[in-house]
């Protein structure tokens, strides 16, 4: 079982917890199947698009912003109905491979993810690419400690 410890502490910024949230570095790739009818066709691979993914205990789906499969050249796959605090909205769905370095987790296929406009900077400038939601998390074990600062992530 993968298991991440996240210390959210720098010296800059005390205990960053409820600043930016719980940060996991995540690399989005393009889908399986994508990738072998590239490679099938002798055709360039795009490079994973790399950042930070923010748990997100709030949303019921994984979003990622659309630059990323705007990059990766992934095409869109469904569309479906959100609701989001800036009211309702028709999102579009991709596919794509994702991959968490800090746990291990590498080549996750997902087969729903939702584009929309999210990237943002967090207060150590790092860029968040991803919202990481209840479909998602199903699968973890998190343990969030407030008064530390301190999470605990295990796959």
């Amino acid at each position: 079982m993968p298991v991440f410890n996240f210390f959210h502490w720098s010296q800059q910024h005390g205990y960053t917890l409820t600043g930016s949230g719980v940060l996991i570095q995540v690399e989005i790739s393009i889908p399986v199947a994508l990738k072998e009818h590239l490679s099938g066709k002798g055709l360039p691979i795009p490079p994973p698009q790399s950042g930070f993914a923010l748990i997100d205990t709030g949303a019921s789906a994984t979003a990622v912003d659309q630059s990323i499969f705007d990059a990766l050249g992934v095409t869109l796959i469904d569309k479906i109905k959100t609701s989001t605090p800036h009211g309702e909205a028709e999102s579009p769905i991709y596919p794509a491979n994702v991959n968490f370095p800090g746990l291990n987790i590498s080549d996750m296929p997902m087969e729903r993810l939702i584009g929309c406009n999210l990237k943002w900077r967090t207060i150590e400038d790092k860029e968040v690419i991803m919202l990481v939601g209840r479909d998602l998390l199903q699968w973890f074990l998190m343990v969030y400690n407030g008064k530390s600062s301190d999470v605990f992530l295990a796959w």
